[in-house]
């Protein structure tokens, strides 16, 4: 999914959930969401950065144990942009369709949130990693 397209998803949950009554709670959480997914989302830039790093430094390799570890790296940082991908094609924000309750889209953007946690998570430590062993 392009990052225009999620936008525009976005927006249009924000104005579908700011028409009723609840939907100052739900904007609330999806804002929480966006501020994670927003920070780290730009990341994914260094991440293929230093994926290519990576593939020129295992070139240069001759220790096969250092040219595991390399590729470890690659492989962490290639999972956790993925992470990223998948978590932003399987949200689901609420919609003037939805037929969910008020709790079961609380419920449902507060495990989101967890999950951009995650992905955050892994894609920042996915990234010291990658820099660790360029050093």
């Amino acid at each position: 999914m392009k990052y225009n397209t999620f936008l525009f998803f976005l927006i249009s949950a924000l104005v579908f959930t700011s028409c009723n009554s609840n939907g100052k709670i739900q904007q609330k959480l999806i804002a929480e969401v966006m501020v994670i997914h927003d920070e780290v989302m730009p990341k994914m830039d260094d991440i293929h950065r230093l994926q290519k790093q990576l593939r020129v430094l295992k070139t240069e390799e001759k220790d096969e144990t250092k040219i595991q570890e390399i590729n470890q790296k690659i492989q962490d940082l290639e999972n956790s942009g993925e992470g990223m991908m998948d978590w932003m094609a399987g949200l689901k924000l609420p919609s003037d369709k939805d037929t969910r309750t008020h709790e079961e889209i609380m419920a449902y953007l507060q495990s989101e949130k967890v999950n951009i946690q995650k992905v955050s998570d892994d894609m920042n430590n996915s990234i010291a990693a990658a820099k660790a062993v360029m050093e």
